[in-house]
């Protein structure tokens, strides 16, 4: 699966620089947000940041026929760089007084950073190609509260408050979680 995971990853990199979501009147690709607010948008598109690399390790690794433990140690921590989004998300409505739907979305965005930390520690004792992949799966996992949070600005506020990105990067992250399915699934 790993080999199909590549293709999913690098579309998730250009989407950093394709409209997103409407910010106002004007029509904003994550790139543009990193500008602003510091480490809050940074934490929050970290999925976007590390798809690309994270897509060239697994190629460098197919290519080589092997996983060195460089490999191995750069996809971990760009794995553990995405789940910031997952946190951000699952803290948003923990310290305001959100409604329940609000609160319920942060406890989706918690559960899956929670699961991709046990896929993440599970994979320790896989051989090298499985603990890459289980990588990707735990990114996966990582990544479905942003592509959540795109679909719900599509649905509550209206498909023009969206760009070609976020249908993209939706469309990859569900790609990636249709790979990584039946890996997600097993005891291994």
């Amino acid at each position: 699966m790993l080999r199909f995971s590549a293709p999913p990853l690098w579309l998730i990199g250009v989407c950093l620089f394709l409209p997103t979501v409407r910010a106002c009147s004007k029509m904003e690709s994550p790139a543009s947000l990193l500008g602003g607010d510091g480490g809050f948008f940074v934490a929050l598109l970290s999925p976007w940041l590390v798809a690309q690399l994270l897509g060239i390790l697994a190629i460098v690794a197919l290519a080589r026929g092997r996983v060195g433990r460089g490999i191995t140690v750069g996809s971990a921590i760009l794995t553990l760089s995405a789940a910031a989004s997952s946190v951000v998300l699952a803290a948003v409505s923990c310290f305001d007084r959100a409604k329940l739907s609000e609160q319920l979305w942060s406890c989706a965005a918690g559960v899956a950073f929670v699961a991709g930390v046990v896929v993440m520690w599970r994979a320790r004792r896989l051989e090298p190609f499985a603990r890459l992949s289980r990588f990707v799966a735990a990114y996966t996992l990582f990544t479905l509260p942003v592509a959540a949070l795109l679909c719900r600005i599509a649905v509550e506020d209206g498909l023009h408050k969206i760009g070609i990105g976020a249908p993209l990067f939706v469309g990859a992250v569900a790609a990636l979680a249709f790979l990584h399915a039946r890996a997600l699934s097993s005891r291994a």
